[in-house]
């Protein structure tokens, strides 16, 4: 096992009908990563089973070293497998640090497993992730 930080970054998640929220403030690390995906396992288990699209609000910086990617990855595994994520938004707008650099490698994180969209603001990921519930019946 690596060694173990203190989290960096901060976080809040919610639930609005389907969606779990997450706004994120980076650059983050692994430690938090895995704090976050524990609240938002607790969320999923909350919607008792029924699919849902995670909405990820990003502030101040995508950047993160790459044993949290690699949490983040298993987290976004993990949900389209066994929590009925059934979509992800990532909203970067044009201010964050790091957003040219790491969309593409954000956008390989979802291939193959969930639909994606990595929006630039708010409202077009919400517009997008309802869309989504809607083609389930939700």
């Amino acid at each position: 096992m690596g060694v173990q930080f203190e989290a960096h970054g901060q976080f809040r998640t919610w639930v609005e009908g389907r969606l779990i929220f997450s706004d994120v403030v980076g650059p983050w690390n692994r430690e938090l990563v895995e704090q976050c995906a524990a609240e938002l396992h607790g969320h999923a288990l909350a919607l008792a089973g029924g699919p849902h699209v995670g909405l990820a609000i990003v502030r101040e910086s995508l950047l993160c070293p790459p044993d949290a990617f690699e949490a983040l990855r298993r987290m976004i595994a993990y949900g389209a497998a066994h929590l009925r994520c059934i979509g992800n938004a990532i909203v970067a707008g044009p201010g964050v640090e790091g957003r040219r650099l790491m969309r593409p490698l954000y956008q390989g994180l979802y291939d193959g497993r969930t639909p994606h969209c990595l929006a630039d603001d708010e409202h077009t990921a919400r517009a997008w992730a309802l869309a989504l519930l809607a083609q389930q019946g939700y």
